[in-house]
């Protein structure tokens, strides 16, 4: 069992690294301000449920 924690803590590890250059180039185009970013919360469970489940044509287009 500690093979599938270790994976989901690995899995999660990527996750907020993405999170945060996804910050950082968000800041860089609006002027060094965060306000109106994604919460972390909200790109968590896009990253991990929408974009392994949902409809990859949909996720594509940005709807």
């Amino acid at each position: 069992m500690a093979g599938l924690y270790d994976s989901s803590r690995v899995q999660f590890t990527k996750i907020t690294e993405a999170y945060h250059n996804y910050v950082a180039l968000y800041k860089l185009f609006n002027n060094g301000s965060d306000q109106g970013a994604t919460p972390f919360a909200v790109f968590y469970w896009r990253m991990t449920y929408h974009v392994r489940y949902g409809d990859g044509d949909l996720m594509t287009r940005g709807f």
